[in-house]
């Protein structure tokens, strides 16, 4: 997914435009959410592209990808093909709950977002989508 056009302005988080993925977590408690995204050069001035992220209704965390500009940095996200990012967050309750993503600049391209509620294993490519449930269907 990615914001078009690619040279358009940065926005803000009150501008509104973000995507949201309803999902359902069995246990309170801390979660870390993994944004994969794919790489990309920092073609527009400024400090770098920045996303945001947040469940239900935390504050938004905003992530600079190109805050580290190490060439460590820049070799394994070339040599992986995806840059990957993890935010923690506080859930007071199990259920239902909304995870919100925020393109501010133009340019970054997302991949797809993991929720680790605990025992996610380290794997290459991460791990297999979630079946989508509809209720009243099985």
């Amino acid at each position: 997914m990615t914001a078009m056009p690619g040279a358009a302005p940065a926005l803000s988080l009150q501008d509104g435009m973000r995507l949201e993925y309803d999902v359902h977590l069995f246990s309170a408690g801390e979660v870390k959410l993994h944004a994969v995204l794919s790489p990309t050069q920092k073609f527009l001035p400024g400090s770098g592209f920045r996303y945001a992220v947040s469940i239900d209704d935390g504050p938004p965390q905003v992530v600079n990808v190109h805050a580290d500009q190490s060439e460590d940095y820049w070799r394994r996200i070339v040599s992986d093909g995806v840059a990957e990012f993890v935010t923690t967050h506080k859930l007071e309750q199990a259920g239902k709950h909304t995870v919100k993503f925020w393109s501010l600049d133009p340019g970054l391209v997302l991949q797809r977002l993991v929720v680790d509620a605990g025992g996610l294993r380290p794997s290459y490519l991460g791990p297999p989508e979630s079946p989508r449930v509809v209720p009243g269907k099985t």
